[in-house]
């Protein structure tokens, strides 16, 4: 998954939120894409409640958004939203 897919399948508004209806609902355009990662695998960290990802070149490349971060984490809600913490 990239930006690009993530673009044409979801609402994003001018603040890179995503408006479209369902488990990433208000949360930034990337959180699809570390999503995607982590259920291939590829989480840098996972304690079976968060789920981290330390940032890489490629990250911010891809997503701009990410300047200035070393690294992200998330945790899926009960509901099944995912929520970058």
């Amino acid at each position: 998954m990239d930006r690009q897919y993530i673009l044409s399948t979801f609402k994003i508004d001018q603040e890179g939120i995503i408006r479209s209806p369902g488990r990433f609902e208000g949360e930034r355009l990337y959180v699809p894409y570390f999503w995607d990662a982590y259920l291939q695998g590829l989480a840098d960290r996972d304690d079976g409640k968060i789920f981290g990802f330390d940032i890489t070149e490629q990250d911010r490349r891809e997503f701009p958004e990410l300047k200035g971060k070393r690294a992200i984490t998330f945790y899926q809600r009960d509901d099944g939203f995912i929520i970058e913490c």
